[in-house]
């Protein structure tokens, strides 16, 4: 389409939408909602919600994969493979506490230690963080592996042997399929 037959169409819709009022509004109406989409996904992307329902996948863990793809490509036989790790639960974090107890006198006499633990509080400038204690590595759930050599029973169970080995997995959570061929059909 040329450029003149272009603006000859919007002149014949101009004159069509101002010929009719509700067109107008109804196309007010999508304009504004369009820029309220807008908005809201630019404002929860400055925002990013910490969702639980959908773990990120943290460095550490691509660094498992990359690993894990490493040592089961060097079986023989395996060929290029291809690691997906799943984890039931991400990493926690166990904050440091200050400890007290007291020891108090009950309605019978009887004696009783009060435990009171507070968190240790790390500050810095305007923020305030807790002091870390421990970090809990998160639970592998499964591994799937893919994999040229899958299709030789002798190199699916050295791959299931070593991963169950390596995550303490049943071979109910490991699953072992062969890569598609990567040539293409003429």
């Amino acid at each position: 389409m040329t450029m003149e037959k272009l603006k000859a169409v919007g002149k014949q819709l101009l004159e069509k939408l101002k010929a009719d009022k509700r067109a107008v509004i109804l196309l007010a109406v999508g304009l504004v909602l369009l820029l309220v989409l807008c908005l809201s996904d630019r404002h929860s992307s400055k925002n990013p919600k910490n969702d639980v329902a959908q773990p990120s996948v943290t460095t550490e863990q691509q660094s498992d994969e990359a690993r894990l793809r490493a040592l089961l490509s060097s079986i023989r036989g395996a060929g290029s493979a291809e690691v997906m790790i799943t984890y039931s639960e991400q990493t926690q974090f166990v904050y440091a506490a200050a400890q007290d107890s007291e020891t108090e006198s009950g309605q019978n006499g009887q004696m009783r230690n009060k435990e009171k633990r507070d968190p240790v509080i790390l500050k810095g400038g305007e923020t305030q963080t807790g002091l870390v204690e421990r970090t809990l590595s998160p639970k592998v759930q499964g591994v799937a592996v893919v994999c040229e050599g899958a299709s030789d029973p002798s190199v699916r169970s050295q791959i299931v042997s070593a991963i169950s080995a390596l995550f303490g997995l049943g071979i109910n959570h490991i699953s072992v399929a062969e890569m598609a061929s990567q040539e293409e059909p003429t």
